[in-house]
């Protein structure tokens, strides 16, 4: 018989310790009725099926491991591709979900077919010098103060965040969002070449198909912030600097009228914001990367007068 949902593991060079709370949560849920795909991107040394085998007598779990360097993007979408359940929840290597994080999700679910996902509230915790630690808490506090529980229409909800700049992410990380594979087949893979705000753009193409509901009555986990995680690699190395660009990119075309007009406008702040961040980041002699630039460079030829007026400003203001 075939299991509910797919719980999906991508990992790379995992931590122990980490990696083993995250399944032993997964084992602990009240919801029994899943299959776990555990996919590791190319970890050296096998270091991942170590961690995972004294969990594979479980015959709900099984693991594979990639030949070369998927990257993030290309991970997620393998282990979609593996799997076929009708519902899909991401649990990465330093989460943790409560016991009935699955049980929760899949009861929305199951009892309201135009829901194509659940969003559940989860703690941030700090472990080691994270001294971008304050934005997980304005997160928090941002949707604690923004966003109800309950039923959310995708497109009224979509609008809200285009108004906000698509700022901050309000669905959520990956890990606490449980998804219906009928709306992700809709909705397409998610972006490879994308390095940070690959869950962001995937989000806004869930409410633009369907409604969501989200659960903040209580924390249904812990989503683990140290120095070694992938969004404090990708802060200290200054990726994904022009991500919520693209994201604006690939959302305008799908907007029309008086939606269409509130994403360009939104856009237009947002970039004026990323320009700031630029210098900000320049003049303190952080490291900016050039991943995505390309785009920018497109952008910037579509665009002069207002990335000029942009520039500017950072100049002479």
């Amino acid at each position: 018989m075939n299991p509910r949902i797919d719980v999906l593991l991508p990992t790379f060079q995992p931590n122990s310790a980490h990696l083993t709370e995250a399944l032993q949560s997964l084992r602990m849920q009240e919801f029994q009725d899943w299959h776990a795909m555990i996919h590791d991107d190319c970890s050296p040394k096998s270091e991942a099926k170590a961690i995972v085998e004294p969990f594979l007598n479980d015959p709900r779990l099984t693991f594979a491991a990639s030949n070369q360097k998927l990257g993030i993007g290309r991970n997620w979408n393998v282990c979609i591709e593996k799997t076929s359940a009708p519902f899909i929840a991401f649990l990465f290597q330093d989460d943790v979900w409560s016991t009935e994080y699955l049980k929760n999700a899949v009861n929305i679910l199951e009892h309201h077919p135009n829901v194509g996902f659940v969003s559940l509230r989860h703690e941030y915790r700090s472990e080691g010098d994270i001294r971008n630690f304050p934005l997980y808490e304005a997160v928090q506090s941002f949707k604690e103060k923004n966003i109800s529980a309950g039923l959310h229409r995708g497109r009224e909800l979509l609008r809200f965040w285009i108004d906000h700049e698509l700022h901050p992410n309000i669905i959520g990380e990956p890990s606490f969002v449980v998804m219906r594979r009928e709306t992700m087949r809709k909705a397409g893979p998610f972006l490879e070449d994308m390095p940070q705000f690959l869950d962001t753009e995937y989000w806004q193409r869930l409410l633009l198909i369907s409604d969501c509901t989200v659960l903040n009555e209580k924390n249904y986990g812990v989503f683990r912030v140290h120095p070694k995680g992938a969004s404090a690699v990708h802060q200290e190395m200054g990726t994904g600097l022009f991500d919520r660009l693209r994201c604006f990119e690939c959302l305008i075309p799908a907007l029309q009228g008086d939606d269409r007009a509130a994403a360009i406008r939104a856009r237009n702040r947002a970039v004026a914001h990323m320009v700031e961040k630029f210098f900000t980041r320049v003049q303190s002699g952080k490291r900016a990367s050039p991943q995505g630039s390309s785009m920018l460079v497109r952008f910037c030829l579509r665009h002069p007068i207002l990335i000029g007026k942009s520039i500017l400003k950072q100049i002479f203001y």
